[in-house]
Order: structure tokens, then sequence, then C-alpha cells
């Protein structure tokens, strides 16, 4: 059984859009998303965002902060005490997933750079995988990356990232994490950020 968002959400490349200057030029571009690296110590609820909401869409799931937090320095934030880690547990031979977004506070026009750890627990034969999900004008963009990384032990923690333009001042970013055909992963992630990107995104 294959899970159908795996083949739903192809890799776009980045859009550009035209917007009014006074769109652009009257919203701020700091502080654009909240609790990047989880160290409010609050668990995202499926319920309320605070900031971060969760959704379970499939089979068996769980999720939860976990410590340490990613261990990797390539910015200046760290990954500090606390990470998210979505515990996917599908039964023999079927599916589970779970999605973890927030909306940021992003300003029409202005193009974006978004950064992320995470880790597999498990590499799971490339059956399990964490998808960032973010605006592509009226559809969305993705990037994809499977548990079964060629060179990478289980465990480590790695950096992925992606370019967006923003369309609205409350655009969506979705992550998704997910695994098929009986296999079960711990999926950590972990010091997010999403900045203004000064380069071209087209």
């Amino acid at each position: 059984m294959h899970l159908p968002f795996l083949t739903l959400l192809p890799f776009l490349l980045p859009l550009t859009l035209s917007f009014p200057l006074d769109e652009r030029t009257t919203c701020s571009t700091s502080n654009t998303i909240s609790d990047g690296n989880f160290e409010s110590g609050n668990t995202p609820s499926a319920v309320t965002p605070n900031p971060w909401k969760t959704s379970i869409f499939l089979g068996s799931s769980t999720y939860s902060l976990t410590s340490p937090g990613s261990t990797l320095t390539t910015s200046s934030v760290s990954g500090g005490k606390y990470a998210f880690t979505a515990s996917l547990n599908p039964g023999a031979y079927s599916s589970s997933g779970l999605t973890l977004s927030q909306t940021l506070r992003t300003c029409p026009g202005q193009n974006y750079s978004i950064s992320a750890d995470f880790r597999f627990s498990d590499n799971a034969e490339n059956k399990c995988s964490i998808t960032l999900v973010y605006p592509y004008g009226t559809q969305q963009g993705s990037v994809m990356t499977g548990s079964g990384i060629p060179g990478i032990a289980a465990g480590v923690w790695i950096q992925t990232g992606a370019l967006f333009q923003a369309v609205t001042k409350s655009d969506v970013f979705k992550v998704v994490f997910a695994c098929e055909e009986g296999k079960r992963n711990l999926i950590g992630f972990d010091r997010v950020l999403v900045k203004p990107y000064t380069g071209n995104v087209s």
C-alpha cells in the first residue's frame, strides 16, 4: 500500500509573483516563525495552535517533545533541550502519518529561506519520509526526503531546506511525517528557521 500524498506532492520550483509595493513594505519581515526550536517546552496541539499544530491523518501515530534537541551547529541557533518527535507505528503492511504545521508571519512578495534539522531512528528500507510543504502561488511546493539516505547512518541529524516567495501575510508551513508498508520510525525535527532571503528564488 502506498501513501497517496507521496505521489501527489511533487517537487515544484518556487514561483515569482507580483504584488503591490504597499503590501511588501507594510508588513514585517522579522520573527517569521515562532518556537522553531521547540524550546518553549510546549507540546504541539491537535486542537489549538501553540503556535505549532498537529494532525494525525493516517494509521497509528503519536508525537512528543524529546531531549536533547538537534546536535547540528550550522547556524547561530542551537538545537537546545527539545526536539519534536513523530512516532509512526503502522500495522503490518499498512501506513501511518501525521502533519505538523504553523501559520507564518510573512510579507507578500518577499522571498524566504527555510531550513530545518531532522533524523530518522531507522532507515526502514526507505519506506518512511519527511516532507516540507510551503507556499507556491495557488498550489504548494515540497521537498521530500526518504529514510534510506545513502551514506547516512540512522539517528544522525541532517539539515534540509527550501526557498519560496510569500503569497499572503499568513502563509502556512507544513511538515508531513509518514511511513508505509508496516515500517516504523521515530522522526525527529528541530531548529526550524524561516527568514527573508535576498537572492532569486525563481
